[in-house]
């Protein structure tokens, strides 16, 4: 699985340095299957039996995730050490991320999409009021409809990013930053830091519970690296809020084209979406998905392309 978008929720504009669909970026070293992740510095005790995560498993345990669940995971080989979390204070996507959107590809593929699917796409505008070319332009941007969803250890990228307030990496970050711009206090960094712990802390019981439910190993569950999945890539609190059965066939399943259409629309209708608020308004909504204005300014523009297409 790949990612193309942290959003899902949502999402995720709040990753460290860089966000956007990653299959439309340049391929880099690092990353890939098993998130080795070797360009960073240790961090921690690696003889530690948690391979330097100790302070994310102490705030585990405050969350109430069991020693079981803690130990299959950062006991685990697979699971890579504990290495340097490097952060910006305002990160921000450029608008070059989505510009290969402007391509009348991607609309084309999305209104072949919608025809495939025209009966689902009639019964989900019936019920959640959601037209059918913004959620297509969403699966579309998101993973190109299933065809990139992420390759990442999902538990590891997650645990990257609630780990940011570990304090050896608290003090790399304020050195490096403060090397940058002297200005910058430690309030400023670990402010930074508890955004990102307070919003990604609790993706990591989350996924562990999706887990469970579909009867996999949590080691085992790929996806971006922000940590979202899917065709419609979404983190796991969402999955486990918004997450529809389209198909009807007892559970939810991202990768399913048919609950990925209905999860999609389920969550811009929680958000309020309507195509009759004014421009602005519906722009809020999509926020809700990928806090990026070029996030939102691609969707519009693969939605009004599809929507043309169909007309």
């Amino acid at each position: 699985m790949k990612r193309a978008l942290v959003h899902s929720l949502i999402v995720v504009a709040l990753t460290l340095l860089v966000v956007g669909p990653s299959w439309a970026k340049p391929k880099t070293k690092s990353g890939g299957k098993h998130s080795k992740n070797t360009q960073h510095k240790l961090l921690g005790d690696p003889r530690s039996k948690y391979r330097g995560w100790d302070y994310l498993v102490g705030r585990l345990r405050e969350e109430g995730v069991s020693e079981d669940d803690i130990a299959s995971i950062y006991q685990s080989p697979r699971m890579p050490l504990f290495t340097a979390i490097p952060f910006k204070l305002k990160p921000k996507e450029h608008a070059s991320i989505y510009a290969n959107f402007e391509r009348d590809f991607y609309a084309k593929i999305g209104a072949s999409f919608i025809q495939d699917h025209d009966r689902e796409f009639d019964k989900l505008e019936r019920t959640y009021n959601v037209p059918r070319e913004v959620v297509a332009a969403i699966l579309v941007i998101e993973t190109q409809l299933g065809k990139h969803t992420g390759k990442e250890m999902i538990v590891y990228r997650l645990s990257r990013l609630a780990s940011v307030l570990d304090p050896a990496n608290l003090k790399d970050n304020l050195n490096r930053l403060r090397a940058e711009d002297p200005t910058i206090s430690l309030e400023d960094v670990q402010a930074r830091g508890k955004y990102l712990e307070d919003t990604f802390l609790p993706e990591i019981p989350a996924l562990i519970e999706i887990a469970k439910r579909n009867r996999v190993n949590v080691l085992n569950i790929q996806g971006s690296s922000a940590g979202a999945f899917g065709i419609p890539q979404f983190l796991p609190s969402a999955c486990m809020k918004y997450g529809v059965d389209g198909d009807g066939d007892g559970h939810v399943s991202l990768y399913n084209e048919i609950d990925a259409i209905w999860s999609a629309g389920n969550y811009l209708a929680a958000f309020g979406y309507d195509p009759k608020l004014p421009y602005a308004e519906r722009r809020k909504v999509i926020w809700e998905y990928n806090k990026s204005d070029a996030y939102i300014d691609a969707v519009f523009k693969v939605s009004n392309g599809i929507r043309d297409l169909a007309s």
